[in-house]
């Protein structure tokens, strides 16, 4: 079927749901937790809080991989009813074939090359460590934390490469000092504090060789779930009434001004997520 013009920039109506701190101004932006006055709390597993077609464009970054195969589909769907005929669905998620591809160029590597015990330890951790950690920032903190302190300027860059830009766009949200901190307590914080309190007295219980295969200590949003590729997203799509479904590379898409938002890029030109994977859809 022919593909739908590009979506006007004036008057859209435009969704981004787990937006994070990555916000842009224009935009209706939901999460689960959020000290920003520009984001709409709302539990995202029981639906969105909208009624049906009524946006243009719904977004997502980094998001789904949080969530089990069945709740990442459960989603898209809710992003298809939200979404009017016509309007245009953008994901975004790391891009497990891309990270497969890499782990594999450096499996083939010689084992005399000084580089690659270096790479593989870290292609091994990019690929797994968020998928299993029971911690938070899992092995992958660590090890970056050891290579950028470090003076090894190609593995330096070679991280730098693999996760997110340094580069900070406008429409970050920036971290506030403690009074700010202060002002942004609200009685659900209080509560959510309270079960990490009560979390805590049942960790000390589990005896410590045991604690973390019964126990996840990550935050809520750090692990990933699920992993997806070109084809999985295809499928996945597709199986939830989308059309015209592609992969596009950060700085493309069919919603017009959407470069200018800072989204998916920084304002260097740079990818705010480096190996991410961008798919783009449209509800017919």
């Amino acid at each position: 079927m022919p593909r739908p013009p590009r979506v006007w920039l004036d008057l859209v109506n435009k969704l981004n749901f787990g937006c994070g701190r990555r916000i842009a101004e224009g935009w209706t932006n939901i999460d689960f937790h959020s000290d920003d006055a520009r984001v709409l709390r709302a539990n995202l597993l029981s639906g969105f809080p909208f009624p049906d077609r009524h946006f243009d464009v719904v977004y997502s970054s980094h998001v789904l991989e949080h969530f089990t195969p069945a709740q990442g589909a459960s989603l898209i769907k809710e992003s298809w009813r939200v979404l009017k005929p016509g309007g245009i669905v953008r994901i975004v998620v790391p891009d497990l074939e891309a990270i497969c591809r890499e782990y594999l160029r450096i499996l083939a590597l010689d084992d005399c090359d000084p580089c690659k015990l270096p790479l593989y330890n870290w292609s091994k951790i990019e690929l797994l460590d968020q998928l299993v950690r029971s911690k938070p920032r899992g092995l992958m903190g660590p090890l970056s934390d050891s290579v950028l302190d470090g003076d090894d300027e190609k593995m330096i860059a070679y991280v730098h490469s693999r996760t997110e830009s340094q580069a900070l766009s406008a429409t970050t949200v920036a971290r506030t000092n403690g009074i700010g901190r202060i002002k942004r307590i609200t009685r659900q914080k209080i509560a959510t504090r309270l079960i990490y309190y009560y979390l805590a007295v049942v960790k000390s219980l589990i005896p410590k060789n045991l604690l973390d295969m019964v126990f996840n200590g990550t935050s809520v949003g750090e692990k990933h779930r699920w992993m997806y590729d070109g084809y999985g997203m295809n499928i996945l799509m597709e199986a939830n009434g989308f059309a015209n479904i592609r992969i596009v590379a950060f700085n493309e898409s069919e919603i017009i001004g959407f470069n200018s938002d800072y989204l998916d890029s920084n304002a260097d030109g740079t990818p705010y997520k480096n190996v991410s994977l961008y798919c783009e859809a449209i509800k017919p």
